[in-house]
Parts: C-alpha cells; structure tokens; sequence
C-alpha cells in the first residue's frame, strides 16, 4: 500500500475523490431534475391560465350572441307581414336560429352562428326593398338594436380568436408543447370562420 509523506493512504484520497465527483454528479442531476419540474409547472400554470382565459373571452362572445337570439323572434315576426314573399329568407334566419339553440358543443355552436350571420345578411337589405317598413317604428327600433348588437358580437368574437390564438402558440411551442402533452393541453381549432353561406336550410312553417 503506497503512503504519502504525511502518512494518508493514496487510495484513500482516491476513494474520497470519486465520492465527490459521484455527489457532484448526483447534485446535478438533482438541479436538473428540479430545473425540468419547475419547466413543467410552470408552463402547465401558464396553460391553465390561458386556457381559463379562452373560456372566460368565448363567455363574453356568447352574451352578445344571446342577446341576438332574443332579438330574432319579434324582429322576424314584424317582418313578416310586410315580405311575405320573402319566406326563404325569413325560413333560413329561422332555422339558423334553431341550430345555434340545439348545438351540442362549442365546435358545433361557432359553426351554427356562422350560418346565422349568413341567414341574417338579407335581413339588412329588406329596408331598401321594401321602404314601408321604415315607417314601422318597432322594425326600425329592432333593426338597429339588431346591428348595435352585430357589432359587439364582431368585437367580442375577434377579442376570442386573439385569446384562442395566444393559447395555442403557447401549447405548440417547445419545450411548452412536451409540457401540454403530459398535462393534457391540446390545440383547439374552434376559431369564428367566415360561412361561406351556401348551405341550404330546410323549410319551416310559420304559421305553426
């Protein structure tokens, strides 16, 4: 066994190096493990975050959307009356108005209110096709209820689309979207679109 000059055992000083170097090792593993949770939450708090914040914005655009389904019923009924010969227009808002009441999700509630926005387009114009109802002070008072309405619904859809989007270039970018994957945090594709409005509605009896 080799000795030094102060008697200390050579492979005793090896032995204790290796110890150092395998609790340094250790602590660095043990840093970076800690370093990669605390990625982890708090990317998965910052996802929860932005996710409630998607849900809260897609609230504030169903208000306004609601007020819209209220308007619809006493605006068609006024209307009709006077444009009797515009049934397909009045068949297509009416049933447009029934889809966003019976969709089941959100996917399938953005997708029905495109359609409406698309149905109430001619809406709008029948006041240039038929002036006599300018003369009718409730069509007028709902008209433009109607449009006051169109407009928050405009603002608050396109605040809901900026948040949705802030959303998921968060979840896709890296490291984020390993972190969103482990934590359940996909992308969601439920932005407003513009319809192309070439759907074809069924028939509805008014008289019933």
């Amino acid at each position: 066994m080799a000795y030094t000059i102060d008697g200390s055992s050579q492979n005793g000083r090896t032995g204790m190096k290796g110890l150092w170097i395998a609790l340094g090792v250790l602590g660095a593993l043990v840093v970076a493990a800690l370093l990669v949770f605390g990625s982890y939450i708090g990317a998965k708090n910052q996802m929860v975050q932005k996710n409630e914040d998607v849900d809260r914005a897609y609230s504030q655009v169903q208000v306004v959307q609601q007020r819209r389904l209220d308007l619809i019923p006493n605006l068609v009924a006024t209307v009709k009356g006077y444009v009797k010969e515009e049934s397909t227009v009045l068949t297509n808002i009416a049933n447009a108005r029934a889809g966003v009441l019976s969709s089941p999700d959100r996917a399938s509630s953005i997708q029905a209110n495109n359609r409406l926005d698309v149905a109430l387009g001619p809406m709008f114009r029948l006041q240039e096709q038929y002036p006599q109802l300018a003369s009718n002070e409730q069509f007028m008072r709902l008209q433009d209820e109607l449009a006051g309405t169109e407009n928050r619904i405009a603002v608050e859809r396109q605040r809901y689309n900026k948040t949705l989007e802030d959303y998921n270039v968060y979840v896709r970018q890296f490291p984020n979207s390993i972190w969103a994957n482990m934590a359940g945090f996909h992308y969601r594709d439920e932005y407003f679109k513009g319809a192309a409005g070439s759907e074809t509605a069924p028939k509805v009896d008014f008289n019933q």
